[in-house]
This record gives structure tokens, sequence and C-alpha cells, in this order.
């Protein structure tokens, strides 16, 4: 055998290699990881498009779900100040529908501090609008709170810290801990809320608190293969959300190992990898093509366990 053809076997052992290694590693970020940072125009999609959802969840009586959405969307971190408004707009018509009065209040008070002419339409239902000025004169009266003052301090952020586990074993009860970053005291609960597999509605669980210390448990019963959704959100006392760690839209991810062991080892985990692998290298190549017609076809074998 020559030194070209030498050469040539093993760079194509090397790609090959490489190949599977960074499938591997792709796949299983996919899957199974903290989500990847978008851009600034995904992020701005993904808010416009909660508030949509949970304004559609509303309309369909389906309040914990648009209350999940809705939430999600106000912590988001490039969300404009209409969309903000939006959202708690939305939000308050939940907890009036629900009787939460308080929480209703809260909402409509972070409207008015954020737009203090703000006031809903004469074609709006006097459901939400009754209590919208009863809400207006309420927050006059509190001496505008919320509002921004000359020289006040702004409210420190909140941070819940919390280092999701890579694999559990199935029909296993799932431990979560961390702790909380409060310096104003803030926070008055925090709540985990989770689910078996990528759909369906969360569940939502009461998380304990000790100190800057939080604690709390997924259910066995939750934990089913392939893997579980969670996240933790926290609340102050008017029931608002002012931090989280995942949300509705980005939960956090934990793989579950089946019964003959963990995800990664099984056929069907390496059958999607080859697959998708093949599927990016024939799309790369027919792109390749048509950006130069000319350009030589050439064939790469990938072959992932056995």
């Amino acid at each position: 055998m020559g030194p070209l053809r030498r050469r040539g076997r093993a760079a194509r052992f090397a790609v090959t290699l490489g190949l599977a290694a960074a499938a591997h590693v792709a796949i299983a970020s996919t899957l199974f990881c903290w989500p990847t940072s978008a851009s600034a125009a995904d992020k701005g999609s993904s808010t416009e498009k909660l508030i949509k959802d949970g304004k559609s969840k509303f309309e369909d009586g389906q309040y914990e779900e648009s209350i999940e959405k809705l939430s999600a969307a106000i912590l988001k971190q490039d969300i404009t100040k209409d969309q903000k408004i939006e959202a708690l707009r939305l939000l308050a018509y939940n907890y009036i529908v629900r009787n939460q009065d308080d929480s209703a209040r809260a909402a409509a008070y972070q409207i008015f501090a954020l737009d203090e002419d703000f006031a809903l339409s004469k074609k709006e239902s006097p459901r939400f609008r009754e209590p919208f000025a009863k809400y207006k004169k309420l927050w006059i009266d509190d001496g505008k709170p919320g509002q921004p003052k000359p020289a006040e301090k702004p409210p420190a952020a909140v941070w819940l810290k919390h280092s999701p586990a890579t694999e559990v074993p199935h029909d296993s009860a799932i431990s979560i801990g961390g702790s909380v970053d409060d310096p104003d005291k803030r926070v008055a609960k925090v709540s985990l809320f989770y689910r078996a597999g990528s759909s369906g509605k969360f569940t939502a669980a009461d998380v304990a608190l000790s100190g800057s210390s939080l604690s709390a448990k997924i259910p066995s019963s939750a934990v089913k293969p392939p893997l579980v959704e969670y996240y933790l959100q926290a609340f102050d006392e008017g029931g608002i959300p002012i931090a989280n760690r995942g949300d509705a839209d980005t939960p956090l991810r934990v793989a579950v190992a089946g019964e003959s062991g963990s995800v990664f080892g099984t056929w069907w985990f390496w059958t999607g990898t080859t697959a998708i692998i093949g599927g990016a290298i024939v799309g790369g190549i027919l792109l390749s093509r048509h950006k130069n017609p000319s350009a030589p076809t050439s064939t790469v074998t990938i072959t992932v366990g056995q």
C-alpha cells in the first residue's frame, strides 16, 4: 500500500471518529442539556410567542397553562415595555377569573408603575374594567408603589441557583437542591414545575426554603424514560414571578435510564444519531452542489456501534 493511500485511509478514519464524537456530544446536548443561548432575534420572537400562547390558553379557559406561559415571558431579559404590560394584563385577567384578587392587584400595580396612564379599552368586558379601575385608585392611594423615585435604589436581582443532574434511574424520585440569592428579601414562595417527557402539562409542587437553601422532589411516578423536564420559579408576595431557573418554554432536562440501562447506550439513541449525522452531511453536500454545480461529490460513511 502506497504512502498516499495510507494517509488517505488515516484521514478518513479520523473524520469518521471526529464526526461520531461530535454527534454524540451534539445529540446529547440537544436532548438532555440546558438549552443554549439564542440570538437576540430568536429571544424576541420567543417572548412574543409566549405571550400569544398565554393569551390563547386564557381564551380557551386553560388558566394554569396561561399563567405558566405569561410568567415565562415576564422573566425574559429582553422583554420590551409594551410586551411586559401585555403579559401582565393577561396575567391579571387570569387571576381575576380565578378570584385571586391579591395577585390580580399586584399585576395591575406593576402595569401602572410602567405606564401611569394605562387604561383598559371601553370595549373591554366590565368583568375586567371594574377591577382595574379599583386597582388604579388603590395604587394611587398607596403612593404609586413600583414607580421609580429620584435617587431610589432599584431592587436587587433575585437568583435561583441549582445544578440539574445529568441522568437518573427510572422510577426513582429526583431530589432538587439549590439556593436563593435574595438580598432584599423579596421572595415569598418558590415553586417547582415538572412533567414526564417533553409535552403536556407541568405539575406544580412546593419548594421548601430554609434560610437561603431550597429543596424539593420530583416524585418517582414522573421519572420515566427518556427524560424529565422541570423548572423553578420564585414569586413575590403578590404572586408575581421575579426569578426562575428554566421556564415553561425552556425547561431543565434530565435523562432517565430505561430498563436496559443508560439512554446513551440504547439502540434508538445511536440510530437517531446516525440518521441525523447522515442528514446533516447530505444536506451540506447538496448545499455545496447548489452553490457550485461543478464541485465533485463525495461519500462519507459513519458507523457508530454494531
